[in-house]
């Protein structure tokens, strides 16, 4: 083989070697290559300028076309549109949003800030509304393996807090002792103390009974003293007092127009009121005394959360 001959096929192969560099580049770029990436951009230009709503509309524009040509920024769409519903206070929204942020690409600071906005909607709706998912989100995070030992214990911290809020003491108490058997230097030893104790005090505290304080509100005020309301108390006792000791006199007298004036108007609602009113005040008593034990509770879970 001549010399001119071997450089001829070095110079071959040199040749064949760019070629194939250039075309993976190329196609390499053609994969990534974002066809309506514009879209994003305008809308995060909007977002920036303080257009919340046109950049809402824009971003949920990008992530339908998504269906037609997967682009680069989609995680990004779905966690700023999350952040657009959480300026608003849609929580339930913001929520969703960022699972679906979660699923395209999965971080421990979405978890965190997913379970975030889950105790969000959960503060903002009812207790029968939204729980359920809220309980399946945070379950997962607490118990598949694929989570992050700060996800962990960021979804723990969720199903103490709102468990307490929604007086599901059980449950609360579940999720904490699993909390401090995991992870034991969690808390600090007064911190840990301090949340055992309280919970003792819930567990031992016997709530008043709304009918039991109606029963007693047949002799005026006794209800309201058992639910520890003394003024209340006090008042109902003057008032119908006052008007049974003159309904007793106009039958002693006779005066049967003012015993019929006072016993079928007066004397009714105000004892009806009276029932009411001791009814009231035990369920008030009640989530006093639980929110005074909860109430150190959830200042040390709310100071721990991310």
């Amino acid at each position: 083989m001549t010399l001119r001959t071997k450089k001829s096929r070095c110079k071959g192969s040199i040749f064949v070697f760019l070629f194939l560099i250039f075309a993976g580049v190329r196609c390499f770029a053609q994969q990534t290559q974002d066809l309506y990436e514009d879209v994003f951009l305008y809308a995060k230009a909007l977002e920036d300028g303080g257009a919340y709503e046109e950049a809402e509309l824009e971003y949920k524009r990008y992530i339908f076309l998504q269906d037609y040509s997967e682009g680069i920024h989609q995680t990004q769409a779905f966690t700023a549109l999350s952040g657009l519903y959480e300026k608003n206070g849609r929580w339930e929204l913001a929520a969703q949003t960022m699972q679906k942020a979660i699923l395209s690409e999965q971080n421990d600071e979405m978890i965190i800030k997913h379970i975030e906005l889950l105790e969000k909607m959960n503060d903002e709706a009812a207790e029968s509304k939204g729980s359920l998912s809220e309980n399946l989100f945070i379950f997962s995070y607490i118990n598949l393996p694929d989570f992050s030992d700060e996800v962990k214990q960021q979804a723990l911290l969720a199903a103490v807090r709102n468990d307490v809020n929604n007086s599901r003491w059980g449950y609360a108490e579940k999720s904490f002792n699993q909390l401090t058997q995991e992870f034991p230097d969690f808390f600090t030893d007064e911190q840990e103390n301090t949340i055992r104790s309280s919970f003792e005090s819930i567990n031992s505290f016997k709530p008043k009974k709304q009918m039991l304080a109606a029963y007693l509100s047949i002799f005026p005020g006794l209800g309201q003293l058992y639910a520890g309301n003394y003024a209340d108390s006090f008042n109902a006792f003057l008032l119908n007092g006052s008007i049974i000791a003159v309904s007793a006199w106009s039958i002693y007298t006779l005066d049967l127009w003012t015993f019929s004036l006072l016993e079928f108007n007066p004397l009714i609602h105000f004892m009806q009121g009276n029932i009411y009113n001791a009814q009231k005040d035990v369920y008030e008593y009640n989530q006093r005394k639980y929110k005074a034990f909860s109430g150190q509770i959830l200042e040390i879970v709310d100071n721990k959360i991310h």
